[in-house]
């Protein structure tokens, strides 16, 4: 029998219970015009339905209490769409999205942009068909080929347990704060410009999530303060990397990032900060602990020569970069360790601490310092 204060608890937890259930919206895209016939494009639908049924309806601070909602069935989406200043509403995907072969199509399939509180999940997928849009493997083909989801600042955003098949170009951007990405798949051709994750801003977290592609898994992007990723696993991927950092860039920043948890696969890196010799900024404050290679070329690897000639012009400041618990294969034309920094700013405090890497050439220093490694010269 409930206890007096049991049994309040219990009435008091069904009857908020009961309130929000009265509280829940619905407002489903085959309502507005959508057709599950993989034939009508879903985008107007989309639209119509935001418009007309969620906005007006948003009236609280909890990102479900109204549902855009795609039912299960197959859709085509032919147009792109923006939701701009929205907050507070859940886009929930049951069905299955696909897009079509549009020379013309191009820019973001799912854009948010100046978004607050948005939760964006499945259980249902989308499926790019990226293929179409690189035959034979044909990257300048068609270089304005779509990618698929994009959050432009935008804080206090959830993607979960949506699937990803193949974008034509970069699957999911996220650029704000406190945003979460975690509990989802990504996979795609082993081909490049397809990245998985790409994100910047402050205290971001990325978990449970596969990435399969040609490009990279997870990475940081310019500028960022406060990152953590936990529980990843990258196939055939380009690895789990801060930049690149384009020629002439100035005011990098990226500090207070932290990897764990990280499985690496046959893949053309398994962690890399990269960018053009040119560049102005600072990364500082790095950690990767707890990673598992098979067959990563290029395993710790640390560039400012990554793209852009030999001419040592840049100053980007990279310190404070620790690899604990690296283990796995790389591969035997690739140094396990490679750091190339700028000689008018070396990279400083560079720690290893153990590291078990197998299958690789010696290692290489140039302009770089700190410890845990043989012939790695102390700061």
């Amino acid at each position: 029998m409930l206890s007096l204060h049991a049994a309040g608890a219990f009435l008091l937890l069904v009857g908020l219970q009961v309130q929000r259930a009265f509280a829940f919206i619905e407002c489903s895209v085959l309502d507005y015009g959508a057709v599950a016939d993989n034939s009508t494009d879903l985008g107007p639908a989309l639209t119509k339905a935001w418009q007309e049924c969620v906005i007006p309806q948003v009236t609280t601070t909890v990102a479900d209490n109204v549902l855009l909602y795609v039912p299960a069935g197959d859709y085509l989406l032919a147009s792109t769409v923006t939701f701009d200043d929205a907050a507070n509403w859940n886009i929930h995907i049951a069905g299955n999205i696909y897009l079509p072969f549009n020379p013309d199509l191009s820019g973001t399939m799912f854009t948010f942009e100046n978004c607050e509180n948005i939760l964006f999940n499945g259980p249902g997928a989308i499926f790019g068909n990226g293929w179409w849009y690189r035959p034979d493997g044909d990257l300048t083909m068609y270089p304005n080929r779509p990618r698929l989801i994009r959050f432009q600042d935008c804080n206090n955003v959830e993607i979960t347990e949506i699937t990803l098949w193949n974008s034509p170009m970069f699957h999911v951007t996220i650029i704000g704060d406190n945003n979460l990405a975690h509990d989802m798949a990504i996979h795609a051709d082993h081909i490049g410009e397809t990245d998985g994750f790409d994100i910047s801003g402050n205290n971001n977290e990325v978990f449970s999530v596969t990435v399969e592609n040609g490009d990279e898994c997870v990475t940081v992007k310019t500028p960022t303060n406060g990152f953590t990723a936990t529980d990843i696993t990258c196939l055939w991927t380009a690895g789990c990397n801060i930049g690149s950092f384009g020629s002439g860039a100035t005011g990098v920043d990226v500090q207070n990032v932290f990897y764990s948890g990280v499985s690496v696969s046959n893949s053309d890196a398994g962690i890399m900060i990269k960018s053009y010799p040119n560049c102005q900024g600072t990364v500082t404050n790095i950690t990767y602990e707890d990673f598992t290679f098979d067959a990563a070329a290029y395993p710790l690897y640390i560039s400012a020569f990554w793209e852009g000639g030999t001419d040592d012009t840049g100053t980007l400041e990279i310190s404070d970069v620790t690899f604990n618990n690296i283990k796995g294969t790389g591969t035997p034309t690739r140094p396990a360790v490679l750091l190339d920094c700028n000689k008018a700013t070396p990279c400083k405090d560079i720690t290893f601490i153990d590291i078990d890497i197998t299958g690789t050439i010696a290692d290489e220093f140039t302009n770089a310092c700190g410890s845990g490694v043989s012939g790695l010269e102390a700061c």
